[in-house]
This record gives C-alpha cells, sequence and structure tokens, in this order.
C-alpha cells in the first residue's frame, strides 16, 4: 500500500523537489489526478520525510544543485528511467504485465506465428475432451490478454495500462489490484468467447475498458476520491466502443471491451459501497 506524501496542484513545477529527493535517496512516485500532482511513498516515515523536504524547498531552507537540474534537462531518459524505476515498487503488477504482453508479441512475432503462443488461446469449451478441472484450461481462461496482433494494437493497449495501472494500482493492496485485473481478464474473455464462438482473439483492450468502468463507478460513489477521471474522456472511450462495433466489428472484438467495461463497473460498484459502508461505521 503506497501513502500519499503530499497533493499541489498541476502547475506546481516539481521537478527540483524531485532532484532533492533523489539526492536524498528518498524513493517515490509522482501520479496526476484532475488537476492535482500527488508524490506517493513507500511508508508512512518517508511520506513525512518527503512533506517536510518539501516544506524545506518551498520556504527557500533548501537550494538545489543548478548541476544537477542541467543534468535532468539534458538527460530527460533520466526521468523516463526514474519513472520506470518508481512503477516497480509502486505498480509492479502493471510492470509484469507489459513485460509479459511484450514477450508474448516477440515469441509470436507480434501476432504473425500464432502456432508459436498457442497455449495462450482461450479454450474451446465445446469441445468434450477440454476440462475446466484442468489446471492449463483454467489458465488459459485468463491469457488470451496477453495476446496482441500488429504493433498498433499492442502499442495502443500498453500505454493505456501503463496509464491506468499507475493510477490505480498504488492506491490497492497487490492482491487487491490482482484480484481485480483476474477478473477483468476473465469477464472480458468469456464476452468474446461467448458472443463470436471463436478462440481466435486476444488483447489487453478488455481489461482496459474494465480499468476505465472501475474508475467510473469509484468516483460517482467516492466523490472525494483522487482517483477519477475526466467524464469528457470516459465517454470518448465509450463513444469509441460503439463506433468500433459499427465499422468494425469483425476486426475487433468489440464484446471483450464491453464485457470488461461491464465487470470493471461491477467491481467498481460493490468495492465503492463497501468503502461508504465502511466510512460510515468510522
Amino acid at each position: 500500500m503506497m501513502h500519499r506524501a503530499l497533493s499541489v496542484p498541476a502547475n506546481v513545477d516539481l521537478r527540483p523537489l524531485v532532484t532533492l529527493l533523489n539526492a536524498r535517496a528518498l524513493s517515490h512516485h509522482i501520479t496526476e489526478e484532475s488537476g492535482v500532482l500527488v508524490v506517493w511513498a513507500r511508508s508512512e516515515a518517508e511520506a513525512q520525510l518527503i512533506h517536510a523536504c518539501f516544506d524545506a524547498w518551498q520556504q527557500g531552507r533548501l537550494e538545489v544543485p543548478v548541476s544537477s537540474q542541467t543534468q535532468t534537462q539534458l538527460l530527460p531518459v533520466k526521468g523516463l528511467l526514474q519513472q520506470l524505476s518508481n512503477a516497480v515498487w509502486t505498480a509492479p503488477l502493471t510492470v509484469l504485465l507489459i513485460a509479459a504482453c511484450l514477450l508474448v508479441a516477440l515469441v509470436s512475432d507480434m501476432g504473425g506465428d500464432p502456432m508459436a503462443v498457442r497455449g495462450l488461446f482461450f479454450p474451446e469449451l465445446n469441445r468434450p475432451d477440454v476440462s475446466l478441472t484442468d489446471p492449463l484450461t483454467l489458465l488459459q481462461l485468463f491469457t488470451p490478454a496477453l495476446l496482441h496482433f500488429g504493433a498498433v494494437h499492442l502499442v495502443f493497449n500498453m500505454l493505456w495500462l501503463w496509464y491506468f495501472g499507475r493510477m490505480m494500482e498504488p492506491g490497492m493492496t497487490f492482491l487487491q489490484y490482482l484480484v481485480l485485473m483476474l477478473w477483468l481478464a476473465l469477464a472480458a474473455n468469456l464476452a468474446q468467447y461467448g458472443w463470436a464462438g471463436s478462440i481466435s482473439f486476444g488483447g489487453m483492450s478488455g481489461v482496459v475498458y474494465g480499468q476505465i468502468g472501475f474508475i467510473w463507478l469509484w468516483q460517482t460513489l467516492v466523490p472525494q476520491t483522487r482517483l477519477r477521471l475526466p467524464t469528457a474522456m470516459i465517454m470518448v472511450f465509450l463513444v469509441a466502443l460503439v463506433l468500433m462495433e459499427v465499422l468494425a466489428s469483425a476486426f475487433i472484438a468489440t464484446a471483450a471491451h464491453a464485457g470488461g467495461l461491464i465487470a470493471g463497473m461491477l467491481a467498481g460498484l460493490l468495492m465503492g459501497l463497501w468503502n461508504r459502508a465502511r466510512s460510515s461505521r468510522v
């Protein structure tokens, strides 16, 4: 579980603070939530140290070395590596999922060699020799989410998984987020198989739509939450879902998108109601 160290308006330049924190070996992660920058820490003690460092910097009691600032500006790749390093411990499951998808894409030649990853396709449940008591069959209910067909398909899904995963995972325990992602993958895959009756599908899109559905219902039920998306952004994804079904239903697994979305909304509803009930008892 991550600990919130501080929140500041999005127009505040936190690069000097990042330099100070790195110089003091204070691990941290920064997310953007509806116009607010949130700095996260691994423990409550580190959160307090980061907050104290921020106050000292704001009051002019700490100076940022000019050489460090210049180096950060000249080497933007260092910032990218820092983001990846932060994500490894703030959103480890998200990083693992992205790494798994990239590995599967490499092995399958970006989906061009499906036989190389045939064990990851959804099981043919209508065959008499396929049993849900088989561990491999159970695993295959989830693994199609790792399959991608083409560079655009892969890059699009990985970018959104990276975006939403780093928003959601720091606010949950590893087990909570793992169960949520498994539920979204299962629902998306079952919806697509039930709708099309074919095992020739794959991708993380259904999970991504599930993340959107979860955040949508969560922010509706927990208005004070920092985990939120602009309504306009949610509407764009919903319109895109309809357009994909109308214009390209033969090429895109829209049932998986819809199944993931509904599963995410259900999870967001249940967790939102649980959070409300817990808050009312405090």
